[in-house]
Protein backbone atom coordinates (compact mmCIF):
# COMPACT_ATOMS: atom_id res chain seq x y z
CA UNK A 1 0.00 0.00 0.00
CA UNK A 2 3.16 2.65 0.85
CA UNK A 3 4.64 1.99 -2.52
CA UNK A 4 1.44 2.61 -4.32
CA UNK A 5 0.75 5.31 -2.42
CA UNK A 6 4.02 6.82 -3.75
CA UNK A 7 3.58 6.31 -7.12
CA UNK A 8 5.88 3.21 -6.96
CA UNK A 9 3.87 0.93 -10.63
CA UNK A 10 3.68 -2.90 -9.69
CA UNK A 11 6.07 -4.69 -11.76
CA UNK A 12 10.09 -4.99 -11.92
CA UNK A 13 10.70 -1.34 -10.49
CA UNK A 14 9.89 -2.98 -6.89
CA UNK A 15 12.23 -6.09 -7.78
CA UNK A 16 14.98 -3.06 -7.28
CA UNK A 17 13.92 -2.35 -4.09
CA UNK A 18 14.28 -5.31 -2.62
CA UNK A 19 17.35 -6.36 -3.67
CA UNK A 20 18.23 -2.98 -2.11
CA UNK A 21 18.82 -0.41 -4.74
CA UNK A 22 17.02 2.80 -5.09
CA UNK A 23 14.64 3.97 -7.74
CA UNK A 24 13.45 6.82 -9.59
CA UNK A 25 10.18 7.94 -10.72
CA UNK A 26 8.98 9.00 -13.74
CA UNK A 27 8.32 12.67 -11.87
CA UNK A 28 12.33 12.73 -11.07
CA UNK A 29 11.42 11.36 -7.18
CA UNK A 30 13.78 9.09 -5.59
CA UNK A 31 12.81 6.08 -3.62
CA UNK A 32 15.72 3.99 -1.53
CA UNK A 33 14.48 0.25 0.02
CA UNK A 34 14.94 1.92 3.56
CA UNK A 35 12.26 4.00 2.96
CA UNK A 36 9.63 1.60 2.29
CA UNK A 37 10.93 -1.76 3.88
CA UNK A 38 11.08 -3.02 6.93
CA UNK A 39 14.23 -4.95 8.51
CA UNK A 40 14.72 -8.23 6.19
CA UNK A 41 13.05 -11.54 7.85
CA UNK A 42 15.63 -14.58 6.82
CA UNK A 43 12.96 -17.41 5.02
CA UNK A 44 12.52 -20.93 5.31
CA UNK A 45 14.06 -23.11 3.12
CA UNK A 46 12.53 -26.28 1.57
CA UNK A 47 14.47 -29.00 -0.15
CA UNK A 48 12.76 -31.49 -2.47
CA UNK A 49 14.48 -33.99 -3.83
CA UNK A 50 12.83 -36.90 -6.44
CA UNK A 51 14.78 -39.41 -7.62
CA UNK A 52 18.46 -39.15 -6.82
CA UNK A 53 21.52 -40.92 -6.31
CA UNK A 54 24.40 -40.04 -3.68
CA UNK A 55 26.13 -37.34 -5.49
CA UNK A 56 29.42 -35.22 -4.05
CA UNK A 57 27.57 -31.93 -4.64
CA UNK A 58 24.45 -33.04 -2.87
CA UNK A 59 24.70 -31.88 1.00
CA UNK A 60 25.19 -28.12 -0.73
CA UNK A 61 21.97 -27.87 -1.88
CA UNK A 62 20.36 -29.30 1.15
CA UNK A 63 22.78 -27.70 3.66
CA UNK A 64 20.61 -25.48 6.05
CA UNK A 65 17.63 -26.82 5.02
CA UNK A 66 14.50 -26.28 7.66
CA UNK A 67 12.74 -28.75 5.65
CA UNK A 68 14.17 -31.79 3.50
CA UNK A 69 12.00 -34.40 1.84
CA UNK A 70 13.67 -36.95 0.37
CA UNK A 71 13.46 -40.36 -1.39
CA UNK A 72 14.81 -43.34 0.64
CA UNK A 73 13.77 -45.94 -1.51
CA UNK A 74 16.09 -48.88 0.18
CA UNK A 75 17.45 -50.37 2.98
CA UNK A 76 21.10 -50.56 3.34
CA UNK A 77 21.02 -53.91 2.68
CA UNK A 78 20.32 -53.43 -0.72
CA UNK A 79 22.44 -50.04 -1.15
CA UNK A 80 23.92 -52.24 -4.66
CA UNK A 81 20.52 -51.95 -6.08
CA UNK A 82 20.10 -48.36 -4.82
CA UNK A 83 23.03 -47.21 -6.58
CA UNK A 84 22.50 -49.39 -9.71
CA UNK A 85 19.09 -47.73 -9.91
CA UNK A 86 19.52 -44.27 -9.27
CA UNK A 87 18.56 -44.11 -5.35
CA UNK A 88 19.35 -43.14 -1.63
CA UNK A 89 18.81 -45.37 0.91
CA UNK A 90 17.19 -44.27 4.09
CA UNK A 91 20.51 -43.83 6.12
CA UNK A 92 21.91 -42.23 3.45
CA UNK A 93 18.85 -39.74 3.52
CA UNK A 94 19.24 -39.52 7.27
CA UNK A 95 23.31 -38.87 7.00
CA UNK A 96 22.86 -36.47 4.44
CA UNK A 97 20.37 -34.31 6.48
CA UNK A 98 22.63 -35.07 9.72
CA UNK A 99 25.35 -33.65 7.97
CA UNK A 100 23.87 -30.76 6.41
CA UNK A 101 22.33 -29.47 9.24
CA UNK A 102 19.02 -29.91 8.37
CA UNK A 103 16.06 -29.49 10.52
CA UNK A 104 13.65 -31.79 9.42
CA UNK A 105 13.87 -34.66 7.47
CA UNK A 106 10.79 -36.45 5.62
CA UNK A 107 11.49 -39.57 3.58
CA UNK A 108 9.52 -40.30 0.75
CA UNK A 109 9.12 -42.87 -2.32
CA UNK A 110 9.60 -45.50 -0.05
CA UNK A 111 10.14 -49.02 -1.58
CA UNK A 112 7.11 -51.23 -1.24
CA UNK A 113 9.58 -54.36 0.05
CA UNK A 114 10.41 -52.67 3.56
CA UNK A 115 7.73 -51.46 6.49
CA UNK A 116 7.54 -47.86 6.97
CA UNK A 117 8.52 -48.28 10.49
CA UNK A 118 11.79 -50.24 9.06
CA UNK A 119 12.92 -47.47 7.01
CA UNK A 120 12.28 -44.88 10.15
CA UNK A 121 14.20 -46.84 12.56
CA UNK A 122 16.70 -46.73 9.96
CA UNK A 123 16.85 -43.10 9.50
CA UNK A 124 16.51 -41.91 12.64
CA UNK A 125 19.63 -43.85 14.17
CA UNK A 126 21.29 -41.14 12.00
CA UNK A 127 18.83 -38.33 12.04
CA UNK A 128 16.24 -38.32 14.93
CA UNK A 129 14.06 -35.67 13.52
CA UNK A 130 12.87 -38.04 10.99
CA UNK A 131 9.74 -39.12 9.14
CA UNK A 132 7.81 -41.13 6.77
CA UNK A 133 5.39 -38.83 4.53
CA UNK A 134 2.15 -39.60 4.07
CA UNK A 135 -0.81 -38.35 2.25
CA UNK A 136 -2.17 -35.18 3.18
CA UNK A 137 0.56 -34.66 5.96
CA UNK A 138 0.54 -30.97 6.98
CA UNK A 139 3.94 -29.88 8.18
CA UNK A 140 4.92 -26.73 9.65
CA UNK A 141 8.47 -25.27 8.89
Amino acid sequence: EHLTSLGVPDGPIRKELVEGRSITLVDGRTVAPEDVLGPLEPGKKLVIIGDTEATDDLADHVCGADLLVIEATFLERDATMARDYGHLTAAQAASLAAISNVKQLVLTHISGRYADEEILAKAVQAFPNSRIAADLDVLTI
